[in-house]
């Protein structure tokens, strides 16, 4: 989903998590999110396609974008 939908999802109080794990297609981080019936919703580009970020601050930057007070690193 994308950092806009996720945001109105937040809004919604639907997230309850923002996690930041290292991506399993490609090196880097990811920002998934926690819904309030268990799933998880990772962050996307436009085009569907998961965002990948340099490092553990870009992610957790993004995800503090969404609404988050805190993130949740997993390595």
């Amino acid at each position: 989903m994308t950092a806009e939908q996720l945001r109105a999802l937040y809004r919604q109080q639907l997230l309850i998590e923002a996690v930041v794990e290292p991506s399993l297609a490609s090196e880097g981080w990811v920002v998934e999110c926690r819904h309030t019936s268990g799933g998880l919703m990772v962050l996307t580009n436009a085009d569907g396609i998961e965002q990948c970020f340099t490092d553990i601050d870009q992610a957790t930057s993004n995800a503090l974008k969404i609404g988050f007070q805190q993130v949740r690193i997993a390595d």
